[in-house]
């Protein structure tokens, strides 16, 4: 116990502000340019919405699962700690966005709380993945 050092900065260091503005400003820029998309073409932005470069629905629930993968990844080699949730919540959205392309009901087993207990799971456990394994 005596060997566990509590952190007390939610940014981190020096190192770790510089990569929170650096991932914080790359999320804002993908933010703006999303907006930008939806607000000049509604209909095109839902369409593209249900495929991703001509692929099969599922392919955009794949890209968000493999950015939050890495989202969480490179968060365990910074200071920081809120990258890993940002990819942990993008990996659980990922797998909940696959039961519901699968079919919701699949995943009931009896109960009905089953498929939001999944989702739910993954987050916590990558969270605690996360906190142990970080700088």
């Amino acid at each position: 116990m005596a060997d566990d050092v509590v952190e007390r900065e939610f940014m981190g260091k020096s190192k770790g502000k510089v990569w929170t503005y650096l991932i914080l400003m790359m999320l804002l820029v993908a933010l703006v340019i999303v907006v930008n998309v939806v607000w000049k073409n509604p209909t095109a932005a839902s369409e593209g919405f249900k495929s991703f470069f001509g692929l099969p629905a599922w392919a955009l629930a794949t890209v968000m699962f493999v950015i939050g993968g890495v989202v969480f990844w490179l968060g365990l080699k910074i200071e920081t700690d809120w990258p890993e949730a940002i990819g942990a919540f993008l990996m659980a959205g990922a797998v909940a966005w696959f039961e519901l392309i699968a079919g919701w009901s699949k995943f009931e087993l009896g109960l009905i709380v089953v498929p939001y207990l999944i989702p739910l799971a993954m987050f916590g456990v990558l969270l605690m993945y996360g906190m142990k394994k970080s700088v």
